[in-house]
């Protein structure tokens, strides 16, 4: 495969991931709007945008991964195994839930949605120590239990806990989408650079 196809292939994968970070963020605050009527999205319209996300964001966070070619640590390995791992079975899981009806779908999807949250900070810090770019995306990553806390507490203010899963949810997906905008970015220079 020609260097610039595979540079095609890296900015088709960061855009993928970045849409897909970006529209986790926007699937559940249109959830959290459509539960206080808010929304004329339904929830079955949403839930079936829900893998498609997950989906979206695991192409990106793999072509992160082969696109940002730097010395990988034990730390930053780990991490990103498990944020994939999560997001593809958040995907899975979700999509059985949606596509089949399966109720212990939901439970997979949550608790591999789970794992990626677990890994985000490990993956994030493992980026900062090995220096990995962009700087934003694993800040954002590293910084996740902050985000969670942030959440915590704006839930406890407002008296909603729905709102956890929201503010969490915006901060993962914005870092996916920093991460995955940078290849993006850095892969379209790269194709016009060896075209």
């Amino acid at each position: 495969m020609s260097r610039v196809r595979s540079a095609a292939h890296l900015r088709a994968a960061g855009l993928a991931g970045a849409a897909g970070g970006v529209g986790w963020a926007l699937l559940s605050a249109a959830t959290f709007a459509a539960g206080r009527g808010v929304s004329p999205l339904g929830y079955g319209f949403l839930d079936a945008l829900t893998p498609v996300a997950f989906a979206l964001a695991a192409v990106g966070v793999a072509g992160y991964r082969v696109g940002s070619a730097s010395e990988r640590s034990v730390v930053t390995s780990a991490g990103f195994g498990a944020v994939f791992a999560g997001l593809v079975g958040a995907c899975v899981g979700s999509a059985a839930y949606v596509g089949l009806g399966r109720p212990d779908g939901w439970t997979v999807s949550v608790w591999a949605y789970l794992l990626a949250l677990v890994g985000a900070p490990v993956w994030g810090v493992g980026l900062l120590r090995d220096g990995t770019p962009p700087r934003s995306g694993a800040a954002l990553l590293a910084a996740m239990p902050a985000g969670v806390a942030a959440s915590f507490g704006l839930a406890a203010l407002v008296g909603d806990e729905t709102l956890l899963s929201v503010g969490t949810a915006v901060w993962f997906g914005g870092a996916l989408a920093a991460l995955c905008g940078w290849i993006w970015r850095r892969s379209g220079e790269r194709t016009r650079s060896e075209q």
